[in-house]
């Protein structure tokens, strides 16, 4: 009954006398407090007693470093408790004696260990009150635990909470409120009602949740019990799907969710293990949590030797759950993402290779073509020069060689104005010009390679037709096209070109009698470095359609095809007249 008396008398007690308590009673006090019950393997509690000058280098500590973090934190929960904490600080200076209670944070992790170190400040002030000594509970300052810690030579320990000692100045404040009891099947005693939440324990539900409907999967063989957690993760948001462990690796590998939550403890099987066959042969990311009511180090080595990402406690608070469920997903979000961008970097190597391949087939195509009239050119004019300058063979083979060199000069200048004109450097210098007479000398300038293949070249164009545009591209999109018609046509075939007018602008086009080009290869047509396959033993480097293409729309106009396999092929320039 003294025990009963000393629980039912004490009082809360924040203010002290400045009388020294005598040392023995100080001895049995924390005595008291050292043979309180632990419920871990060993007793990991540590009481600090401090007084005098230590005491006062601790208030000290406390009031300067709680003023500097008051200072700057945000208006919130935590600054209010630091607030009420360093306005406690004159309690702490008034009482003669000052107990910090740690806890060693080891391998069984601190939980444990909190409900131990309980029992050890209970019998603390159970004993103190015995004597006649006032006590209270502090707890603000574990926000300051891990320095207090630092202070006191005590790394690795937790700080549970600080309880000063000393003679009341007054007596305690009247307790009027106490814990709810619920009695069940204990006699016939009338059971207390369960108050309503208060204001403060529901604010948390008004955060903002942060669910972007991620897919959850909660493996549990009670759910009744986890409904908690299944709600919280719904209302944040988030698409969850509740699965006992039979099923638990079927609707995995069917549903693939980006989270997944398992109860580490299960009928007929453990959670750990579960967690370990869902991991079993996946590629990249697929988060696990492992929820567990017995929670040490123990339990995380377990968790995270099976695959999972993370362990949590139950009961679980809502905003850790979702802190780290949310957490895990956007780890998943951005390695996903990561695959992404490595994937478009494969690819952009891909292309880079791709252009390669080009650049080398390019400077093949380039060095074949150009070889060829450049040949011409130097075996005409060495056959000249080895017939002593014979006039006859002068006449036949310098024009040849003339032309040669012209086809030549018509390759460098389609390569450098493709890139002037992709450069957006080169500008069309309009004059107006008679269209036939620009016709004459682009036939003059494939008649040649038309008489050596037997071709028929004719023209037909609207008398009086002019065209106000840069003559010297045009010209060379002409020729461009005239050269493509008499080397794609066979012997015996007619190239024609035609003229008019059609509606404000000059249509121009180069019709051919040759094998055609198929639907497919049209698509090829215009671009640079493109060449058709189709019965075609003659290639290109792809640049003379390119150039027409660009030329004609530096001009405002347009180009086109029409082609049958078989029956040969029509290019078409429609430029408008200009001013």
């Amino acid at each position: 009954m003294q025990i009963l008396e000393a629980i039912r008398g004490r009082r809360s007690i924040r203010s002290f006398r400045p009388d020294a308590i005598p040392d023995d009673i100080l001895e049995e006090i924390v005595d008291a407090a050292r043979w309180a019950p632990y419920g871990t393997r060993r007793d990991e509690r540590v009481l600090v007693v401090l007084g005098g000058e230590p005491k006062e280098q601790i208030v000290r500590f406390l009031d300067e470093r709680l003023g500097e973090v008051v200072e700057v934190m945000a208006e919130g929960p935590s600054r209010r408790t630091l607030s009420y904490a360093r306005s406690l600080v004159p309690v702490i200076d008034e009482a003669p004696i000052l107990v910090a209670v740690f806890t060693a944070v080891g391998r069984e992790g601190p939980e444990l260990a909190v409900a131990s170190a309980a029992c050890a400040v209970e019998n603390l002030m159970l004993a103190a009150h015995g004597h006649g000594i006032a006590t209270c509970y502090m707890t603000g300052a574990i926000y300051l635990a891990n320095e207090l810690a630092h202070c006191l030579g005590l790394p690795h320990h937790r700080l549970i909470g600080l309880v000063p000692l000393g003679y009341p100045n007054r007596e305690g404040r009247e307790r009027t409120d106490f814990p709810t009891v619920l009695w069940r099947g204990a006699g016939d005693a009338e059971t207390d009602e369960i108050p309503a939440p208060s204001e403060d324990d529901l604010a948390h539900e008004d955060l903002a949740r942060p669910g972007a409907g991620e897919e959850t999967m909660v493996v549990t063989d009670t759910p009744e019990v986890d409904r908690r957690i299944i709600d919280v993760l719904r209302e944040a948001g988030y698409t969850v799907q509740v699965t006992g462990p039979e099923n638990a690796i079927e609707a995995f590998r069917r549903q693939c969710p980006d989270l997944t939550i398992i109860d580490a403890v299960l009928r007929h099987r453990s959670g750990y293990d579960l967690a370990s066959e869902i991991r079993e042969g996946m590629d990249g990311p697929c988060p696990v949590i492992i929820m567990t009511a017995a929670y040490d180090a123990a339990d995380e080595v377990q968790a995270l030797r099976a695959g999972a990402s993370d362990v949590i406690t139950k009961p679980i608070r809502d905003h850790e759950l979702l802190a780290r469920v949310r957490a895990l997903a956007d780890a998943r979000g951005l390695y996903e993402e990561l695959e992404e961008r490595a994937g478009e970097l494969r690819q952009a190597y891909e292309d880079l290779r791709e252009l390669e391949k080009m650049r080398d087939d390019l400077t093949h195509m380039i060095v074949h073509d150009m070889r060829t009239p450049l040949t011409n050119i130097i075996a005409g004019l060495q056959t000249v020069e080895g017939a002593d300058y014979d006039e006859e063979l002068a006449r036949e083979f310098i024009p040849e060689a003339i032309n040669a060199g012209q086809d030549l000069s018509d390759m460098i200048s389609n390569l450098l104005d493709i890139s002037k004109m992709e450069a957006g450097e080169l500008e069309p210098k309009r004059e107006e010009f008679d269209v036939k007479g620009l016709i004459d000398e682009c036939l003059e300038r494939v008649d040649h390679l038309a008489e050596e293949q037997g071709l028929e070249l004719s023209m037909q164009v609207e008398d009086g037709l002019t065209l106000s545009a840069d003559r010297g591209m045009i010209k060379r999109a002409v020729i461009n096209l005239l050269g493509n018609a008499v080397k794609f046509t066979p012997e015996g075939g007619e190239v024609r070109v035609e003229a008019a007018s059609s509606d404000g602008a000059v249509r121009l086009c180069v019709h051919d009698t040759g094998p055609g080009i198929s639907k497919e290869e049209q698509k090829l047509l215009f671009r640079k470095f493109s060449q058709l396959n189709e019965g075609r033993k003659k290639q290109g480097t792809g640049l003379g359609l390119a150039f027409v293409k660009m030329a004609v729309e530096a001009h405002g106009g347009e180009v086109s095809v029409e082609s049958k396999v078989g029956e040969g092929s029509s290019f078409c320039m429609v430029i408008p007249r200009g001013e």
